[in-house]
């Protein structure tokens, strides 16, 4: 059964509603500024790894940006930090279409479609899993539990990763690879740098493969080194993932890096040390994620630009319709 969500969706774009707001706001002035957001683009997850981060398949992803091309003016992220910064005006019906973590799915799949449709994106890398070849912490969770025979975590997988994933989103200054490495001890699955490595090549990009995107004329910036939920961390963390993010992306890119997509997305305009830490490390904006739209980017809170999620039992009628009437959209 559809939900009211879906439903009204459907009503819109069958009367025509969604493309007339759309084209009124495209010769409009720049308002509301939308941020989509993806992770991977793909059939179907890597075998073993979370399920949750391929957001849209190769033709859904097609008939996005081809319905982005024609509704919205897509900008960079440099014309989004100018608008913020108050110095240049966003076209009106502006769209930034981004992409978290540094999945291979980004170059070899989603960059064809994105030149098909004469777009651009950008793409927010955790740098430690770049620089060192390691798997992203949640893909690891998922491929310990999935591949673990013992009986306690077999008979309630689903379950025992939810419970894992939630305790690196919110336990405090959490151990993560102490963490892991007793749920792989759980688990009864063999974990070595060798395996690690051999899946990361799979599904990482390499850094040549991110300077690929960047010499087709994508944006490259920041989603911190190790993907920590920054409100879980201390202080001198902080300075860790953030200064040492933009520094590891400046010296391999060879040019500023201006800004950064929170971890797991989560708003920080409440919380004075973190945004202190974000002003000290040098980031000009940071991203939220599945928080909604900016209406006016020139007053913005330079911190929070908020970011719609796309999903992937996200209908074309409702992704449409997201993006003409917000309050449609998926909002934490």
């Amino acid at each position: 059964m559809a939900s009211s969500r879906e439903r009204v969706a459907r009503a819109l774009c069958r009367i025509g509603l969604t493309d007339a707001i759309l084209r009124l706001r495209k010769r409009g002035p720049a308002v509301p500024l939308s941020v989509l957001t993806y992770h991977s683009v793909a059939n179907g997850p890597f075998p073993g790894l979370d399920p949750d981060v391929v957001d849209a398949t190769p033709d859904d992803f097609d008939r996005q940006m081809q319905f982005a091309a024609r509704h919205f003016n897509v900008v960079g992220v440099n014309e989004v930090i100018d608008a913020v910064n108050g110095e240049r005006a966003l076209p009106g019906n502006p769209l930034l279409i981004t992409f978290d973590d540094g999945y291979k799915s980004c170059l070899e799949t989603a960059l064809p479609i994105l030149q098909r449709w004469n777009l651009r994106a950008c793409f927010f890398i955790a740098t430690d899993f770049v620089d060192e070849r390691r798997l992203y912490w949640w893909d690891r969770i998922s491929y310990l539990i999935e591949h673990s025979q013992r009986p306690a975590v077999a008979a309630r997988k689903a379950e025992r990763r939810a419970e894992a994933l939630n305790a690196v989103k919110n336990t405090p200054g959490l151990d993560i690879e102490g963490f892991l490495g007793d749920l792989a001890a759980e688990c009864g699955v063999a974990w070595t740098r060798e395996v690690e490595r051999d899946i990361a090549d799979k599904v990482i990009m390499t850094w040549d493969e991110v300077r690929a995107l960047r010499a087709a004329g994508m944006d490259v910036q920041s989603h911190t080194r190790s993907h920590r939920v920054l409100q879980t961390l201390a202080a001198s963390d902080l300075a860790h993932e953030l200064t040492g993010s933009r520094e590891i992306l400046e010296a391999r890119l060879e040019e500023p890096i201006r800004a950064i997509a929170y971890p797991v997305g989560r708003a920080i305009a409440e919380i004075p040390a973190i945004r202190k830490a974000l002003v000290e490390a040098g980031y000009e904006v940071g991203f939220s994620n599945a928080s909604g739209v900016t209406y006016r980017p020139g007053s913005a809170d330079r911190y929070d630009v908020r970011r719609l999620a796309v999903d992937p039992e996200l209908s074309m009628e409702l992704f449409e319709a997201s993006l003409a009437v917000p309050p449609l959209a998926y909002t934490r």
